[in-house]
């Protein structure tokens, strides 16, 4: 029993009652979570930067703010940092998101021990957590989408610890403010935490604990979390409120009708939607869960709000840990209630063949493997190859040029990977900072209205009504000739602009 106890407390049968738990699940629970920070570790080197991941970069590196259209700060800032610390490693880049990944691994067994699992619970939530697509997948990369799952486990975990401590008749504001601390990094990630606040404040004043409600720590936590929000808040006003945009652009992208099967699909093949399915179903129905139901309405309230917003997939992936454990800890039960065990044999059968596909998505192949067969499904062959090519061929482009029309030259870029990939790639090989319309980087500025000429890199051309001549330069052509999306972007020259930036600018954003 913890130390921090006092005599009264620890007499306390409640006390007693509400600290029975099992040990945690150290041996297995930290070999898995440990042979995943490997495997991440090992893969993070391979091929090269994610589109995102130049995004943040370039973000961080050249144009740090208090606030983008689609991001918040912290992700661009842990970008900068990593490459002060050792430029252009994408081991040390990625160094965070594995270590974010094993300790979400670690935070699920610790949500199952505190729901009342066993040894064997524990260490199925985590297997779930590790195996799960998205989740895995992620791992490999710096992005708010690796980090927020983390952070969304952290304020569950420690609200299901104040309702334990609850239950027994005791006070733990401590977890009230440590789950205020942790939504505070988590606004400067993505604002997407503020909905899983609201949600959980919705769901304790329907079904409980309303007690929560009447904690100072709760009010005084929102408090801190709105303060530490104004200077994004404000960037957002001063530019329009974009983020309002990208949630269109999302809803866009987006078919409401697949958004439950995907976002099951996310969770894992087989296990991860069984036991997300199972969880749910516990967390509302089962007597056991009965203080812990408002994580259930929580959950079903996020995934119904995603529904009707046309959400990605992922946005719920920060309560997989959660519904891992108590799908995890409702079979335990279930099998006592049954007195028998004749399906032990069960996971060491369905989490092998489940892991399968997680692993496959990770950058496993040898890049002249995926050359020979571009039907292959991968993600990573897509996103994160191709873009010291783009760079390397937008530089000779870019150097070629006479002189004199080089230095009333802009880079204009058609989208926002192919401008992150020049800013990062392209400034040590000359290319002069890039400018691009599209999303967020058009809030980083426009060209200079001394600039006449356009090298401008991509396949379509929207921006061709705006000036006088174009004249294709050169195409981009990638190593092993591999299939992915800087393949075969073209580079223009324009010259003769009908307008100036400073008039053209407001009229293309988002193109």
């Amino acid at each position: 029993m913890s130390a921090s106890l006092s005599t009264a407390e620890r007499r306390n049968p409640n006390t007693r009652a509400a600290m029975e738990t099992t040990s945690f699940a150290r041996v297995p629970v930290l070999l898995l979570a440990g042979t995943i920070t490997a495997l991440l570790l090992v893969l993070s080197p391979r091929y090269g930067y994610l589109s995102d991941e130049l995004y943040f970069l370039a973000a961080g590196k050249y144009y740090l703010d208090w606030g983008y259209m689609d991001q918040q700060p912290l992700v661009p800032l842990l970008a900068r940092w990593a490459d002060a610390l050792a430029p252009d490693s994408l081991l040390v880049l990625r160094f965070v998101p594995a270590l974010v990944t094993a300790g979400g691994i670690v935070l699920t067994a610790l949500i199952a021990r505190d729901l009342g699992g066993d040894h064997r619970a524990q260490t199925l939530a985590a297997a779930a957590y590790a195996i799960s697509p998205w989740l895995l997948l992620s791992g490999h990369w710096l992005a708010a989408a690796t980090l927020a799952p983390l952070e969304w486990g952290l304020i569950l975990w420690l609200l299901i610890r104040w309702t334990r401590w609850h239950r027994a008749g005791f006070r733990r504001d401590r977890l009230l403010w440590g789950t205020t601390a942790v939504a505070v990094v988590g606004v400067q990630t993505k604002f997407q935490v503020l909905l899983l606040c609201v949600a959980v404040l919705l769901a304790v004043l329907a079904v409980g604990p309303r007690r929560m409600l009447r904690r100072p720590a709760v009010w005084f936590g929102a408090g801190a979390v709105l303060v530490t929000s104004v200077p994004t808040l404000l960037w957002q006003h001063r530019n329009g409120w974009p983020a309002l945009d990208m949630g269109a652009v999302v809803a866009g992208e987006t078919r409401r009708l697949l958004f439950v099967p995907n976002a099951l699909f996310y969770s894992g093949v087989v296990v991860g939607a069984a036991l997300c399915c199972y969880g749910l179903w516990q967390l509302l129905r089962a007597p056991e869960f009965a203080e812990y139901r408002f994580l259930g309405w929580t959950v079903l309230g996020l995934v119904l709000f995603f529904l009707a917003a046309s959400g990605r997939p992922n946005y719920p992936a920060g309560t997989f840990g959660l519904l891992f454990a108590a799908g995890a800890v409702g079979l335990r039960r279930h099998r006592e209630l049954r007195g028998h065990n004749r399906a032990r044999w069960v996971p060491w059968v369905v989490y092998p063949l489940s892991a399968l596909l997680p692993i496959a998505l990770l950058p496993i192949y040898p890049l002249p493997l995926l050359a020979a067969h571009p039907e292959l499904p991968s993600y990573s062959r897509m996103y994160e190859t191709g873009w010291r090519a783009l760079a390397r061929t937008t530089a000779r482009a870019y150097r070629e040029l006479p002189a004199e029309l080089r230095e009333d030259t802009v880079v204009v870029a058609e989208s926002y990977p192919v401008a992150a990939a020049l800013d990062v790639h392209g400034r040590e090989l000359g290319i002069p900072r890039v400018y691009s319309p599209h999303r967020g980087y058009w809030f980083f500025g426009a060209p200079p209205d001394s600039a006449h000429a356009m090298l401008y890199v991509g396949s379509e051309h929207p921006l061709a009504p705006h000036f006088g001549d174009r004249r294709q330069l050169d195409t981009v052509r990638t190593e092993h000739n591999v299939v992915n999306i800087a393949r075969g972007v073209a580079v223009t020259l324009y010259t003769g602009p009908e307008l100036s930036w400073s008039e053209l600018w407001p009229r293309i954003r988002g193109m």
